[in-house]
């Protein structure tokens, strides 16, 4: 994969008939010792904005994969009444699956780790249940479980409010308005309604599932680190814990970057956080030679 200004782009189908772009920025020379990442976006947050990301890991040596997550950005989903359901387990069950081919296929069979910010993050830790041997790791940047007892008490009323309501605007609107998450854009009302049973029961089981996502988390034991970003409200330490809570034999760390470099900004400015997710990374899921060819299924 050569590397360019522009990201290499892979159109991804679902079964919806919808499509998706996949952006892949190739390392400037690959270290074998390291997986290759797939970013996983937040909330209402396109594909493009975390270029900057990319290019600073590719600069040190990892192959990366960013996705656009149905009805976001550049995806062509249709939101709304009539449209396909677009929830946390289609994501988990269907987009990462559809993003790690399309990886697979431009990089040959390689381990990769998980890179998920805010809700994107959450997306991962229920794709981990799935036991998808080609992950090998999971990053949570600037995320959290939005279970609103890992909050501070008034934010925590406010989650379990908007658990309510969220859902009901949903269901008559057919979709949530973006700006109630401070960003931009409508979410597909599937993924609120999976979000509302986080914040309100911390249910971690998913509409329209296909297999107990509760069970699959207690059995995850691939490593997973979780980097809180200083004086983030909207993911403080406290419900960047709930998330790592539910990967419980999973080696789990937390780290918590001093810097306020924002909930979503620190994707543009990702020097602190690519040294810590590198350090991370050797320490923890550095790959042998032959690893990658020998990769098993996660136990």
């Amino acid at each position: 994969m050569t590397k360019t200004d522009d990201p290499r782009r892979t159109e991804l189908r679902h079964t919806d008939g919808s499509t998706s772009p996949l952006l892949m920025v190739g390392a400037d020379q690959r270290d074998s010792d390291r997986p290759a990442v797939l970013v996983l976006p937040g909330i209402a947050v396109g594909a493009r904005y975390y270029l900057p990301l990319a290019r600073a890991l590719a600069a040190e040596g990892v192959d990366v994969a960013i996705t656009e997550l149905r009805g976001q950005g550049e995806s062509t989903h249709r939101i709304g009444r009539g449209g396909a359901a677009a929830g946390y387990h289609e994501s988990a069950a269907e987009d990462v699956p559809l993003a790690l081919d399309a990886m697979q296929r431009e990089l040959g069979t390689r381990s990769v780790v998980l890179l998920g910010h805010s809700m994107g993050a959450q997306i991962g830790v229920y794709h981990l249940a799935r036991h998808d041997h080609r992950v090998v790791g999971l990053v949570a940047v600037a995320a959290q479980s939005p279970f609103h007892r890992g909050y501070p008490r008034r934010v925590g009323r406010r989650l379990r409010l908007g658990a309510i309501l969220l859902p009901t605007i949903g269901w008559l609107a057919g979709h949530v308005p973006g700006q109630f998450f401070g960003a931009s854009g409508r979410i597909p009302a599937e993924r609120i309604s999976d979000w509302s049973r986080l914040a309100a029961r911390g249910d971690m089981q998913p509409a329209r599932a296909d297999l107990d996502y509760r069970a699959g988390l207690a059995r995850v034991t691939v490593p997973a680190l979780s980097v809180v970003i200083a004086e983030d409200p909207l993911a403080p330490e406290s419900a960047a814990r709930g998330l790592l809570a539910m990967l419980p034999a999973a080696r789990t760390s937390l780290e918590v970057e001093p810097e306020a470099l924002g909930h979503n900004t620190w994707a543009r400015k990702p020097a602190e956080v690519v040294t810590r997710v590198l350090a991370w990374m050797d320490r923890e899921v550095a790959l042998s030679p032959s690893r990658d060819d020998d990769e098993g299924a996660d136990a």
